[in-house]
C-alpha cells in the first residue's frame, strides 16, 4: 500500500516550475529540483516519474494558470479594443517591474526544447492556441460591436496579435526600456483600426 503523499502537489508544481523558469529544462537538474520543491528523490520518483513528465506536468500547471490570466484579460472585457490593449500594457508592465527578466515560461520551453521535443511542443501549442482564440473572441466582439472593422480576417488578426504578444515577451526579456516597448504595442494596435 502506498502512503499518502506528504506535500502538496500544486505547491511543488509551483516551485518546479519556478526552478525550470529560472534555469531551463537542461541546466535543471534531478539536485536542483527536489532542493526546490522540498521533497525527497524516492518522492520526487513516485509522484512525477522522470524529470520529464515533471516539466511537462509545469508547462500545465503554467498554461491553466498564467496563461488564463491572459485569456481572462480578453474574455472578462465588454470592449475588446481596450481589452486587447490592456493584455499587451499588462506585459510591458511586467516585463518593466523589478526583478529578474525570466521572460514567458512558455517562449523559454518553446525556444530551448519544443523543436526537438513533440510532447513539449503539442503543450507549448496547446497554451498558445488558447491565447489565439482568446484573441479571435475578442476580435470578433470588437467586429460586432463596431469598433473593430469587420473587413479583418478576425482569425489572421488573432494570429498576428497572439504572435505580436510572445515576440514583445521576447523582446523585453533582452531590452526592456518602456518606450521602446510601447512604440511596438502602439503600432500592433493600429492593426484594430
Amino acid at each position: 500500500m502506498a502512503r499518502p503523499r506528504e506535500f502538496d502537489t500544486d505547491d511543488v508544481l509551483e516551485k518546479a516550475m519556478q526552478a525550470f523558469w529560472s534555469g531551463g529544462y537542461e541546466a535543471t537538474s534531478l539536485a536542483d529540483l527536489t532542493r526546490a520543491m522540498g521533497i525527497s528523490k524516492s518522492s520526487f520518483y513516485e509522484a512525477f516519474g522522470s524529470k520529464h513528465a515533471l516539466y511537462l506536468a509545469t508547462i500545465e500547471r503554467y498554461g491553466d494558470t498564467a496563461a488564463e490570466r491572459t485569456v481572462g484579460l480578453l474574455e472578462n472585457s465588454t470592449w475588446a479594443k481596450g481589452a486587447i490593449a490592456a493584455v499587451f500594457e499588462f506585459v510591458i508592465d511586467a516585463a518593466t517591474a523589478e526583478g529578474p527578466r525570466r521572460g514567458c515560461f512558455i517562449n523559454n520551453c518553446a525556444v530551448e526544447t519544443a523543436s526537438r521535443d513533440g510532447a513539449v511542443a503539442s503543450r507549448v501549442i496547446g497554451c498558445l492556441d488558447r491565447i489565439e482564440a482568446a484573441f479571435e473572441n475578442a476580435v470578433a466582439r470588437g467586429q460586432e460591436a463596431g469598433d473593430i472593422p469587420s473587413g479583418h480576417d478576425a482569425h489572421a488578426l488573432a494570429r498576428f496579435l497572439a504572435s505580436s504578444l510572445q515576440g514583445l515577451i521576447v523582446t523585453a526579456k533582452a531590452n526592456p526600456e518602456k518606450a521602446k516597448l510601447n512604440d511596438i504595442v502602439r503600432v500592433v494596435l493600429t492593426t484594430l483600426d
